[in-house]
């Protein structure tokens, strides 16, 4: 790559959910974590473009892609932190993709997610909704369908104007009057609906259909004022010229996009450039031609949309970006979690910015409230400081010097002992006597039972012994 700025160009328009399909045959593709990683992790390894954001189409948005980006957020986070086996295993990619990732981060790439937002009656009808929840870093505004009148179609039929399967329609409608439909409907979306970068201008000259030059110039210069009072960007999209088209063609729309450049920067208007690409190798597609366009136009400084506003990215730092950054003061370092890779604010905790301009504001006795209290104050009375310069009497001095002098001369006392109080006896209850004495009594010997003699019965008397007791007792009789 010959000139080194050609990789800081942003490129604000990627499709990561890949190449049109047949019109028929589209449908919403839902996000995952993976998916988006993967889209960076390509910038990464080829090592640009530095910033670069993703903006599908509105109409194949799914409920489950909110859930996506914020789980790929993370990712990125833990991977800027270092953390690559937490922001592997939070996106679902190898190692080695997490590795590649954190370190263009660390090198200084940045990435955003945005949306593509157009009038398709394919979307889904809570798509504003998803669109909110996605909490998009940016979102371009443009224009895909035209409702006409078709003859076979019958009335408000929607026309993809810039679909190669409907091209058959221009005839019918005429170049000069879809023209006029659509930029009366773009710039009634700039002026009413939120945004900030109008997407590929010229979309209805993708086949060539140009309108008359001295009309074309007006519509350029009402695009130009809409964006400058609601602060739009323009997007210089390059889709246009990496794919096959004819050399006339790319040139006439190179001269159409030369002009409209020169007219935003006479009016302030900031300018994006997207390569639009819907495949990872078409990222940073025709920079090269575009960075020559900028150098003709005099245009250094890019837009990026981040967190909702347009950031500006230099290519070339100039005295004056040197000297603002000198000005500049330094941003104190706001600390965040190593582990969920989420900072102050997301967690719901003040910034330090914010708990230093109450300091400022409140002075010495916010300080004073907000300092923990010290050892021996009582509630509602601080201590006195040591070097306290309140004024005291003479007579007030004097005798608290004589008393400490007093208190110094007498001997100190020894603490007397603490008097022990006598212990009452408890009484013994009378089981607890009875138990006292039998256990106090000698236990007898036990007798050891006598061998048991053979033929004889435990416990039982011979039969002799019985029958000679019985005539005994006869002869008593």
């Amino acid at each position: 790559m010959s000139d080194p700025r050609i990789r800081a160009i942003p490129d604000v328009h990627g499709h990561a959910k890949g190449e049109h399909r047949p019109f028929a045959e589209e449908r919403p593709i839902a996000y995952s974590a993976r998916m988006l990683f993967l889209w960076f992790y390509h910038a990464c390894l080829r090592g640009w473009p530095r910033f670069l954001m993703i903006a599908d189409h509105v109409n194949f948005l799914t409920f489950e892609d909110p859930g996506a980006v914020h789980t790929v957020r993370r990712a990125l986070k833990l991977a800027e932190a270092g953390d690559v086996y937490g922001a592997a295993e939070t996106a679902g990619v190898d190692i080695g993709h997490a590795r590649v990732v954190s370190e263009g981060l660390r090198r200084g790439m940045r990435f955003s997610i945005g949306v593509e937002i157009d009038s398709d009656p394919r979307s889904r009808p809570d798509a504003q909704n998803i669109v909110d929840a996605m909490r998009p870093d940016g979102l371009i505004r443009s224009v895909h369908f035209l409702t006409i009148d078709h003859p076979e179609k019958g009335a408000d039929w929607h026309w993809p104007f810039d679909n190669p399967e409907f091209a058959d329609v221009f005839p019918v409608v005429g170049p000069a009057r879809t023209w006029d439909m659509y930029v009366a409907k773009l710039l009634d979306e700039i002026e009413k609906l939120p945004g900030q970068i109008v997407g590929h201008f010229y979309a209805p000259a993708l086949f060539g259909h140009w309108p008359e030059s001295k009309k074309l110039d007006e519509y350029e210069t009402r695009l130009i004022e809409a964006c400058q009072r609601r602060g739009f960007a323009i997007e210089i999209n390059a889709r246009f010229l990496y794919r096959d088209h004819p050399e006339d063609q790319r040139k006439r729309y190179l001269d159409a996009y030369r002009r409209l450049v020169r007219k935003a920067k006479t009016k302030g208007v900031l300018v994006a450039v997207g390569s639009d690409a819907h495949s990872p190798k078409d990222q940073g597609g025709a920079f090269d031609i575009i960075l020559k366009l900028l150098d003709e136009c005099g245009i250094n400084e890019l837009a990026f949309p981040v967190n909702g506003r347009l950031a500006r990215v230099a290519l070339r730092a100039t005295r004056e970006h040197l000297e603002k950054a000198r000005r500049r003061p330094e941003r104190p370092h706001v600390p965040g979690s190593s582990i969920t890779g989420f900072g102050r604010a997301e967690l719901g905790l003040p910034e330090e910015a914010e708990s230093a301009r109450a300091m400022r504001a409140g002075g010495a006795r916010a300080a004073r409230t907000a300092s923990p209290k010290r050892k021996g104050t009582t509630a509602g009375r601080p201590a006195p400081s040591k070097g306290s310069t309140a004024k005291r009497s003479a007579d007030s001095a004097a005798s608290s010097s004589k008393a400490r002098a007093a208190k110094a001369a007498k001997p100190a006392k020894k603490a007397a002992a603490p008097k022990r109080r006598p212990v009452a006896k408890k009484k013994k209850s009378p089981v607890r006597k009875v138990a006292l004495k039998r256990a106090a009594k000698p236990k007898k010997p036990v007798r050891k039972a006598a061998p048991k003699k053979r033929g004889v019965a435990a416990g039982r008397k011979p039969a002799a012994a019985k029958s000679h007791k019985k005539k005994a007792a006869k002869r008593r009789r």
